[in-house]
């Protein structure tokens, strides 16, 4: 599996952000994680990491957090002034299998897949090769 330098993961449910995590170490996914509570953090923290150039390859997005939503963040993300923000995938994670939310991802561009929760070692494999 390829390596992938830098990861951040926005989830409010901390066991399951451990989990992911202990995941991603076991895998040798990543090099560092960095990790936000709620989209609001998530998106001032990616706008944050711009002005320093050290962004992540790789956004895990949960949909459902409050304060603000995985929703709201990608529309937060789509307006944000970010360098080179194509290269950077956007993975949802959802514990929803709803096909009517499936359908609203393909809305965003920039949203490279859609998991439903939990990850899995399979997973992380197959996004390391995108």
């Amino acid at each position: 599996m390829k390596k992938i330098n830098s990861v951040c993961i926005i989830d409010d449910d901390s066991i399951y952000v451990y989990i992911v995590k202990r995941l991603m170490d076991e895998c040798n996914f990543c090099n560092s994680i960095i990790e936000f509570e709620n989209g609001k953090e998530g998106i001032e923290g990616i706008i944050n990491l711009n002005a320093t150039k050290n962004l992540p390859n790789i956004i895990f997005l949960d949909l459902s957090m409050p304060i603000m939503s995985g929703w709201e963040f990608l529309d937060s993300f789509a307006k944000a002034t970010i360098s080179n923000k194509e290269d950077i995938k956007i993975i949802v994670m959802s514990s929803s299998i709803n096909p009517n939310e499936i359908e609203m991802i393909k809305a965003y561009p920039m949203v490279t897949d859609y998991i439903v929760k939990p990850i899995t070692p399979s997973d992380l494999e197959k996004i390391a090769s995108y």
